[in-house]
């Protein structure tokens, strides 16, 4: 770890098995959005990498989100018909960000951290356990074991030697963020870029906020 990541929240996932970090266009998304100011904040800092390291691979889902689960072969009328009975218990949720994260493997990746609490893994997992039951094929980086939350700042067009140079950028800012999620979304490829589809509000009681 270089000198610069000691004792900042950094964390990273070099060591970990191979990931599929770029997204497939046979798999559409359920994602949770941010919502403004947050998302703004958000595409300010993809901004400054483009601006300063020419990195525009994130555009290619350009709404900032946290992923809850990439799937195929489910059929969209029962996926629909579940995801409705789901946001009818489950309720808004705060989430927040902490340190700075990287993927090395496959493909090179840089991430904010989002904090699992509580709250959030039994969101996840009611989610991911609601959804199963309707067949079709689950990403498995995206199962509660091995989930791990996060909003992507770089992918795609990143190299190992552009990634360290959008670290070194990104160290000199506050990247802490606080966030309320108020609904799913559900996004498919539309090329060149994934697309929101549809739109399901969350209409259950509030989950606990993250302190």
């Amino acid at each position: 770890m270089p000198a610069w990541a000691r004792g900042s929240g950094w964390v990273h996932s070099g060591n970990l098995e191979p990931r599929r970090l770029i997204y497939h266009v046979d798999m559409p998304l359920l994602a949770m959005l941010l919502h403004e100011p947050a998302a703004t904040v958000v595409r300010g800092w993809w901004d400054l990498l483009e601006r300063e390291l020419g990195l525009q691979g994130l555009r290619r889902v350009p709404f900032p989100h946290v992923t809850l689960l990439g799937y195929s072969g489910l059929d969209h009328g029962h996926f629909r018909n579940e995801l409705e009975a789901c946001v009818e218990r489950l309720g808004p949720i705060t989430l927040r960000t902490s340190g700075l994260g990287l993927f090395f493997q496959p493909h090179p990746v840089i991430y904010l951290p989002v904090v699992r609490s509580r709250a959030l893994t039994d969101f996840h997992r009611e989610m991911w356990e609601s959804v199963g039951t309707r067949g079709g094929r689950l990403d498995p980086h995206h199962a509660p074991d091995a989930w791990t939350p996060h909003l992507t700042l770089a992918q795609a067009d990143l190299t190992p030697e552009s990634q360290l140079d959008a670290v070194r950028i990104l160290s000199r800012l506050d990247l802490s963020l606080e966030f309320e999620v108020r609904n799913l979304t559900l996004f498919e490829w539309i090329g060149p870029r994934f697309e929101p589809l549809d739109r399901y509000p969350l209409l259950g009681e509030r989950a606990e906020t993250v302190g």
